[in-house]
């Protein structure tokens, strides 16, 4: 895993289907050990404001894997607290 890792809901439609739900996980810089996500190009610019099933379905989808990702990179963090013997995602 990357530092930095990018989740895309690759399901939403948009007009120019360049900018997709992206959710970004970054090192918390505030709390050590600990992970924060940053949501991009959540907003709704098409036609009709809304998402589909599908769509939604997606951006759960991109959240799970980002939920999943700071569980483990948290976990490691916290591993490695005790064992400092083992490389992090520092």
């Amino acid at each position: 895993m990357s530092k930095n890792t990018k989740f895309i809901a690759q399901g939403v439609r948009r007009y120019d289907d360049i900018r997709k739900p992206t959710i970004t996980v970054y090192a918390d810089p505030v709390n050590s050990g600990k992970y924060i996500a940053c949501f991009e190009a959540t907003d709704c610019d098409e036609m009709v404001n809304g998402y589909s099933y599908d769509e939604l379905l997606s951006i759960r989808n991109a959240i799970s894997e980002a939920l999943t990702d700071i569980d483990v990179k948290e976990s490691v963090a916290e591993y490695n607290k005790h064992n400092p013997k083992y490389t992090s995602f520092e």
